[in-house]
């Protein structure tokens, strides 16, 4: 009986045993892959303006080719830009999970290619810097913190830049009628410098962009915007017909 019992202990030990090992390694599997492009996860994290937002995506080749020039010398190097290839169909995002989107460098130039996952080793992904090394591919752990450093140092720079910019059309008290929407952003005209020209502000809470549709006037105070009326378009005909 008391045999049973001790093979009954040990058997469940082993399968939870088991059972914890596998539940780790789809955990693992699962963060590996729901890694997303370090483009994205910057934006993700970040409000930008649609011109910078472009500026950063426009930029990282040419940090990826800079820094494969640098370090790599006449042999190519390779980054994983994204785990899907993305495209449209019939008037549609469509995405092919099937490769990788990878940035090739090679003689000082650059070309965006798709490598078909089922051929890429398991410990190279989303981000990661690779090169060939007798006819397979192996990962650089050197280059791909180095070169996400350099592309993380890029886009704050812009975002610094921006964030600088902004702060100077934010004046406390002063009044703003909303131009237009785009997204999560606003393009804001000053009211009460009667200002030339209009700026895309990225800084509106949740509960603000519901209400801040075209022509209606945001008031800023104590470091943040606040709703004050729906008359902007009056407003702008009378500041207009002063001129």
């Amino acid at each position: 009986m008391k045999l049973d019992l001790l093979n009954e202990i040990f058997n469940n030990l082993k399968e939870n045993k088991f059972v914890q090992n596998f539940i780790n390694e789809l955990s693992n599997y699962l963060d590996k892959n729901a890694e997303q492009p370090i483009i994205e996860d910057i934006l993700s994290k970040n409000n930008v303006t649609t011109g910078n937002e472009n500026s950063i995506r426009l930029k990282l080749d040419n940090v990826v080719l800079n820094y494969a020039n640098q370090n790599f010398s006449n042999n190519s190097m390779c980054f994983v830009k994204d785990g899907k290839k993305t495209f449209w169909l019939n008037n549609k995002i469509n995405y092919n999970n099937d490769v990788y989107v990878v940035l090739k460098v090679n003689n000082n130039k650059i070309e965006e290619i798709e490598i078909n996952k089922k051929s890429m080793p398991k410990n190279i992904n989303v981000n990661d810097v690779f090169k060939m090394e007798k006819g397979n591919y192996v990962i650089d752990n050197v280059a791909t913190k180095e070169l996400k450093e350099e592309i993380i140092n890029m886009a704050n720079e812009i975002i610094d830049k921006q964030n600088l910019n902004l702060e100077k059309h934010r004046k406390e008290g002063h009044l703003y009628m909303v131009t237009e929407e785009l997204g999560n952003n606003r393009f804001l005209w000053d009211l009460t410098d009667a200002s030339k020209v209009e700026f895309e502000e990225v800084n509106l809470s949740k509960d603000l962009l519901e209400k801040a549709t075209q022509g209606i006037v945001l008031k800023y105070t104590n470091g943040n915007y606040e709703y004050y009326s729906d008359d902007g378009f009056e407003r702008a005909d009378k500041i207009h017909s002063t001129f």
